[in-house]
């Protein structure tokens, strides 16, 4: 039984003793793409407010299919047209002369979110929608069409500077870079409102814009040393 304990003990001092004596290095991999925007995503707001919710609804219904026929008109596909859930409920205004909150009829609202492909349609479109007292852009952004190419691209260039980065490290200090331990994303370029993108924007009122999309991306690569 002392000989069983005894061999135990061994092994575990063994094992511990390994764990403790691996050497390792760990890398930060980063990468850059800029590409240019090839689309816009738009985000439209439509809300109506009336003496009655039926009456507002009826009125955010018939906007709703105003700005459809709009947006087929410029050749928006609705495979690239998406319609939010409304949302309903008393209307609230400030009354000075009560300094408190009172109700004023009743709101619809939704949201219309759908991609400009042509961008040279974008000042003709935008015109458009500033005439109409009905809808409101609340948010427009440059895309891409093959982000998830260029996604994958941008993380594989990521690994790659890693690994390049940690062979000309380990060559330098006279020792042989191992397998790969671990591999984690770094959150440090994860933390922005948008991480996919970072957008610039170029444009003219010659009827043409066009922007630039830029996808970051950062990897910390773990690797043994032999």
């Amino acid at each position: 039984m002392k000989k069983i304990i005894l061999v135990l003990f061994i092994i575990c001092f063994i094992s511990a003793n390994a764990q403790e004596i691996q050497r390792y290095i760990n890398i930060n991999g980063t990468s850059e793409l800029i590409r240019d925007a090839d689309l816009i995503d738009f985000t439209i707001e439509i809300k109506t407010i009336d003496e009655s919710v039926e009456q507002s609804k009826k009125t955010n219904d018939n906007n709703l299919a105003e700005l459809l026929k709009a947006l087929k008109i410029f050749g928006i596909s609705p495979e690239d047209i998406k319609v939010s859930p409304i949302s309903l409920g008393k209307n609230y205004e400030y009354n000075d002369r009560e300094r408190q909150q009172i109700q004023k009829g009743f709101f619809v609202e939704l949201e219309v979110s759908f991609l400009l492909r042509d961008l040279t349609k974008y000042y003709e479109l935008t015109n458009k929608l500033a005439t109409s007292n009905e809808v409101a852009i609340i948010g427009s952004n440059y895309g891409i069409s093959d982000y998830e190419l260029q996604h994958k691209t941008a993380y594989q260039n990521a690994l790659k500077a890693a690994k390049e980065k940690a062979e000309y490290m380990s060559k330098t200090l006279g020792v042989t870079l191992g397998e790969v331990l671990e591999i984690d994303e770094n959150n440090l370029w994860q933390s922005y409102p948008n991480p996919t993108n970072t957008i610039t924007m170029e444009s003219s009122q010659d009827g043409n814009i066009s922007g630039k999309v830029t996808l970051r991306r950062s990897i910390r690569v773990k690797f043994a040393i032999n």
